[in-house]
């Protein structure tokens, strides 16, 4: 009995030691968790920064860029055309032919040239001997009157006369050059040195006044003739040297001067410029491409992932001194060296998020890291 009693009493008292060690054990969490949830809520509070990589801008030149292409001709050309009507007697120019100036490339036969020449020449000397006749009778009066044996009436005939005789020699003369001159206009010559590039007729065709007979043009000079834009021509002074490429030899280089503008050549045309190719290895009637570059002010150049589209455009992130990062809307201009050219609220010397944008909010903290780039780079 007595030991019954001693063990429902053990009993009794480990299970109030428990109970008290539960309690103990709960009251601890309790107060655990009182004491860990401020320091939750305050990490909550305090966002972490984020990493991102930032760069200074500043204002560059803008340079823009445009490429023309045209193809290359001949600086001397010329059209040969027939100045009287007539049919071609003789063609002894071919294609491709070398000539020198004043070589015969055509013959035309005109049944009225040669005749008007002799009526003419006949009609001159004609004009001649009288005005030889009056002339010696306007001396022999000059004399009378100063023997006072003519009277001035008379001298002043014959003055008269003379002045009519020269004048009918002098028109005489002139008709005769001018049917020389439509003579030999028969005889198509080559205007300078330089090479047959087309024949527009052939023997035995009748042609008219101003008909194209002969194409000839000098290989030894050329130019390019290209239509630019208004900003080009208003950049370009004579003398300038520009870059050309010629894409059917291997995109050779060569170098080009302005030899000409014409920025008014027609009402509201583009405006043209003539480049000239001073080297003398470069052939007529290939393709080539002018390299034009010229400023247009000056702009902020960014990296391409500095840019980020908010639907209405482009945006960066400026990064102020308290390290908060807030969007800057901008205009993006022209791509250069692998930059993006823009305008926009900012000044020299600010830092922009140029890597790690996409995570980024209005007003986000942020932590600048280091390049990985310069991190690889050798020490000196």
């Amino acid at each position: 009995m007595s030991i019954s009693i001693a063990y429902q009493r053990q009993t009794a008292e480990a299970f109030v030691k428990t109970k008290i060690l539960i309690s103990i054990v709960v009251v601890g969490v309790a107060a655990t968790v009182w004491q860990v949830r401020p320091v939750a809520e305050t990490v909550q509070r305090t966002p972490a920064a984020l990493p991102i990589r930032v760069a200074e801008v500043s204002k560059e030149p803008l340079v823009e860029s445009r490429v023309f292409t045209g193809t290359t001709r001949p600086v001397n050309r010329a059209v040969v055309r027939s100045q009287i009507a007539g049919r071609v007697a003789k063609l002894p120019a071919f294609l491709g032919q070398q000539v020198k100036q004043g070589d015969l490339l055509l013959e035309l036969y005109n049944p009225e040239a040669a005749p008007a020449v002799l009526i003419a020449e006949r009609q001159w000397r004609q004009a001649q001997s009288q005005q030889g006749q009056r002339q010696r009778d306007y001396d022999r009066l000059q004399a009378l009157v100063k023997k006072g044996t003519a009277s001035k009436q008379e001298h002043e005939q014959a003055r008269t006369a003379l002045e009519t005789a020269n004048d009918a020699m002098l028109g005489a003369e002139s008709e005769y050059h001018r049917a020389q001159q439509l003579d030999a206009e028969r005889l198509i010559r080559a205007p300078f040195d330089g090479v047959v590039t087309a024949i527009d007729t052939d023997i035995g065709e009748v042609v008219s006044p101003g008909q194209h007979l002969i194409r000839v043009a000098d290989p030894g000079q050329v130019e390019l003739e290209l239509v630019v834009s208004q900003d080009i021509a208003d950049s370009l002074q004579i003398a300038d040297a520009v870059n050309v490429t010629l894409p059917l030899s291997g995109d050779a280089q060569r170098k080009a001067v302005v030899a000409e503008i014409s920025p008014f050549r027609e009402r509201r045309a583009l405006p043209t410029i003539v480049l000239r190719f001073p080297s003398g290895d470069v052939r007529p009637g290939i393709a080539a491409s002018a390299h034009f570059h010229y400023e247009q002010g000056e702009a902020y150049q960014v990296p391409v992932g500095a840019l980020v589209s908010n639907g209405d455009g482009a945006i960066l992130y400026r990064v102020d001194n308290d390290n908060k990062a807030w969007q800057v809307p901008v205009k993006v201009l022209d791509m250069q060296n692998q930059l993006v050219a823009i305008h926009g609220d900012l000044n020299s010397g600010d830092r922009v998020v140029v890597a790690g944008s996409h995570r980024l909010h209005n007003g986000a903290l942020v932590s600048s890291q280091p390049d990985p780039k310069s991190d690889n780079q050798p020490e000196q």
